[in-house]
């Protein structure tokens, strides 16, 4: 039986990368209205993040189909998990590298990129259609409900996340005059949309 070359396995690990001009725009703009230098820190936490979901996926086999570099977001297209366990374990592993790395910056006292990882993986948790949350919760109650039914809870779980979300961006607006949470949910409602799956 013949082994494959080194050319043949090197076109095995190619991975077509779709980059836009927004992504490059939208991430220079960032890094350089950022006067702080949280922004060096909030992208590495994302790398770190999707660099967790793509360890996962190697470790069980999953092929990496494409990944696109958008405006704002960075997007992972791949084969379809052969297991339910393997599909939470790829859903939940960028979350779960956040957290981890929370836990351990605070520790060593980088409460800066503490904070951040925290966040982030948090906010990946919430379980709405394009984070990796609603993805987990959206794999789960396929495996459990049929298919109509799956759509209707996960549905409802992200109507009750959103004014979750709208009852504390109000609160903080008039307590505080502090808009962030607002403008967060202005951008997930755009981002609902479409209704984009990504991983």
């Amino acid at each position: 039986m013949r082994q494959p070359g080194k050319a043949e396995r090197s076109r095995s690990w190619q991975v077509p990368v779709e980059t836009g001009f927004g992504f490059f725009l939208s991430l220079s703009i960032f890094l350089l209205m950022d006067q702080t230098g949280i922004g060096v820190l909030c992208v590495s936490a994302a790398l770190l993040h999707e660099l967790g979901h793509l360890i996962v996926m190697a470790l069980f086999r999953v092929k990496l189909v494409r990944v696109r570099l958008q405006t704002l977001e960075i997007g992972i297209e791949r084969q379809e998990a052969r297991s339910l366990m393997i599909e939470l374990c790829i859903d939940l592993a960028g979350p779960v590298v956040n957290l981890l790395l929370a836990a351990v910056c605070y520790r060593w006292g980088s409460m800066g990129f503490s904070a951040i990882n925290y966040a982030l993986g948090l906010f990946e948790l919430c379980p709405l259609p394009m984070l990796d949350g609603g993805q987990a919760l959206s794999a789960l109650c396929q495996r459990l409900f049929t298919l109509e039914r799956a759509g209707k809870i996960c549905l409802a779980v992200s109507i009750c996340t959103l004014l979750f979300i709208l009852a504390g961006g109000v609160l903080l607006a008039v307590w505080d005059r502090n808009f962030s949470l607002l403008v967060l949910l202005a951008a997930l409602a755009l981002a609902l949309c479409p209704a984009k799956k990504r991983k």
